[in-house]
């Protein structure tokens, strides 16, 4: 009898609150350079940058990074594999990934990917477009 409620109970509080959030990604990647939100914010005029967003389209179109592009179609979320040939043909241009925040494994998979790839100046921006949005830096709507 006891296990039964005991059971009842646990049941009822993995009902009530929902399984932990998930895993953060590391904090570093070989090869790529990790970047904050102000890091960011003042490469953006620099020449030949590329900034891939990784959200679902439908969270790039609500709202995204200025001068990013959605690359949310290059990207194969079962086999956690980007298509590299968005990137370009030059492998020393510079290139950033982000994704939602510190959860999202779809940008550190993209630029781990770039790197296998021999892309040889790879960013990613960590914190993402929570970093971004909550330094109130300016969003593309």
């Amino acid at each position: 009898m006891f296990r039964m409620i005991a059971l009842a109970l646990v049941m009822t509080t993995l009902a009530v609150y929902p399984l932990a959030a998930a895993e953060d990604t590391p904090l570093h990647l070989d090869g790529v350079k990790v970047l904050s939100a102000e890091e960011l914010k003042s490469l953006a005029g620099k020449p030949g940058l590329r900034i891939f967003d990784l959200r679902k389209k439908a969270s790039f179109v609500e709202g995204h990074i200025p001068k990013s592009t959605s690359a949310a179609a290059a990207y194969d979320e079962r086999e956690k594999k980007l298509d590299v040939s968005i990137l370009g043909s030059d492998k020393a241009a510079p290139i950033v990934f982000y994704s939602h925040g510190a959860a999202g494994w779809k940008s550190y998979w993209a630029a781990k990917a770039a790197v296998e790839a021999g892309y040889s100046n790879v960013m990613w921006f960590r914190g993402g477009y929570a970093e971004w949005e909550e330094r109130n830096l300016a969003i593309v709507r």
